[in-house]
């Protein structure tokens, strides 16, 4: 069987050949996460943006009829138009490809120009790949390449308003690299069909799983031998130490003899896998003793949009819509005594201004602000950026806050926790009836901003909208009484 191949495969040849293989010929094994499709939403609405001010009235070549016919309406596009094209395809020698902005040549020019559109800040390594396969097919067709183009977002545009977004892409002419990488795209392309017309490549798992995305056939390649606590649940573990490890026979951290981990975090994981047991260093009722009250446990839930749609905001800024408080007031330890507020801006409208002033009411200017990790800090931050005149009480809401983070890394570990000190995998640790496996539409924040999204988008139904509204109410207040139940915790320990 001849294959053809994509720049997409390509690319994902050049990542992991096996990757490849399986994206080919086991299709049915793909398992992409939530972080994928949000990626690919991104990219459409990036794409729109540039195609409107970068290159405005051209033409999109669809693929509802097929590769064949897109194929034949960007030639004849070529042929008889200087409009520009939108997703143009072209074929040479088995690579399919296609480019997001054509502009053919005008006012006595010679030569394309193509714009490869990106949604992220800065022009990376596999976008150079990706235009360096575009030029290949290109010019083996015929067509002469004036400029290779990337245009990437640029994180300082703030949004005017009214649709302007003349300033969010910042394009980079990248022609002379790919014109060098060329004999590199000779040999990607040779590897790709002989990893294809072979049996599945025997590579095994490593950083080439991540990078430059995450795999979606992870689940597939994960031997079933893998050790059940792997040196990846040492933290920070640098990768020459990891590979030391391995040859010294150490695939496993119960195997590692005690005083080769010389990093003090390290040894008390190694410690407490082998031991089975969950280990409290003294010292954590002491620092709460000294924390004032009332105290509030406070979590977070914001917003990125990489195309800005509130004047005055940038790409990629976080954007707080919604928080969860509960209280305590006093010492009790009376499940009655802890109370829960809570705000959820699902207008549509900018939420911040709202979210600020709500949170310093309820937070109050008194006792402790319970949180983990710094994010909210980072948030408040934010706020007093935007709102230079609640600077004084944001600052003072600031000057209260507690993270519980770093005081449960320094003073617990639980084998399951699998060196990672993050809420949810502490939780099943020292609350395990709070499950986030429970909730319905939120389970983690990438879901929150899925959900907030669909609630504010014109077209959703109000039903819809207050099942959504529930759904983040929930999982926010989960994340809060989270934090009171590691606290209580704490409070019992010497």
């Amino acid at each position: 069987m001849t294959h053809r191949l994509s720049k997409s495969k390509i690319i994902s040849g050049i990542q992991c050949l096996k990757r490849l293989w399986l994206e080919v010929h086991r299709p049915d094994l793909l398992e992409y996460d939530p972080s994928t499709q949000a990626r690919m939403t991104t990219g459409w609405r990036v794409g729109e943006i540039a195609c409107s001010i970068l290159a405005p009235g051209g033409v999109l070549v669809g693929l509802d009829q097929g590769f064949g016919h897109a194929l034949d309406m960007t030639s004849q596009h070529l042929a008889l138009s200087t409009l520009p094209i939108y997703e143009a395809t072209f074929a040479h020698d088995r690579i399919l490809v296609r480019s997001d902005i054509v502009l053919p040549a005008q006012n006595g020019q010679d030569g394309l120009t193509v714009i490869e559109v990106k949604s992220s800040t800065k022009v990376k390594d596999y976008h150079y790949q990706d235009c360096a396969i575009q030029y290949r097919v290109l010019r083996g067709i015929g067509h002469e390449i004036r400029e290779m183009r990337v245009a990437v977002i640029d994180n300082t545009f703030v949004y005017p308003g009214g649709g302007n977004y003349a300033g969010l892409l910042r394009v980079e002419d990248v022609t002379a690299e790919i014109k060098e990488m060329q004999p590199q795209v000779e040999e990607w392309i040779g590897q790709c069909l002989v990893a294809l017309h072979g049996s599945i490549p025997d590579l095994e798992m490593g950083g080439q799983c991540d990078t430059p995305f995450g795999c979606p056939f992870q689940d597939f390649c994960t031997p079933n031998n893998r050790p059940e606590y792997p040196l990846s649940c040492l933290p920070r573990l640098r990768a020459g130490l990891s590979t030391q490890l391995l040859e010294e026979g150490h695939a496993d951290i119960r195997d590692i003899p005690p005083g080769r981990l010389e990093n003090t975090t390290r040894e008390r994981v190694r410690r407490v896998t082998v031991s089975g047991q969950e280990e409290w260093l003294p010292g954590t009722s002491a620092i709460l003793n000294a924390l004032p009250f009332p105290w509030h446990f406070l979590d977070f839930e914001t917003m990125q949009f990489a195309v800005p749609i509130w004047v005055g905001t940038r790409p990629y800024e976080q954007l707080p819509f919604q928080w969860s408080c509960h209280v305590l007031d006093t010492s009790s330890t009376d499940p009655n005594a802890l109370r829960h507020l809570e705000f959820l801006d699902l207008t549509g409208q900018p939420p911040m201004r709202g979210f600020a002033e709500s949170l310093l009411a309820a937070s109050g200017t008194t006792g402790t602000i319970f949180v983990y990790g710094h994010f909210e800090a980072m948030i408040i931050r934010g706020l007093i950026r935007r709102f230079p005149d609640l600077e004084a009480p944001l600052q003072a809401l600031l000057d209260r806050i507690t993270d519980l983070l770093p005081i449960m890394r320094e003073h617990y570990y639980h084998p399951q926790m699998f060196g990672s000190w993050s809420l949810k995998s502490i939780l099943p640790c020292l609350a395990p009836d709070l499950s986030y496996a429970e909730l319905t539409d939120v389970q983690h924040g990438g879901q929150a901003q899925d959900a907030y999204l669909e609630a504010i988008a014109p077209k959703t139904t109000p039903s819809r909208r207050e099942e959504l509204r529930k759904a983040l109410v929930k999982y926010c207040a989960l994340d809060t009484l989270g934090l009171v139940r590691i606290v209580e915790v704490m409070r019992g320990k010497g």
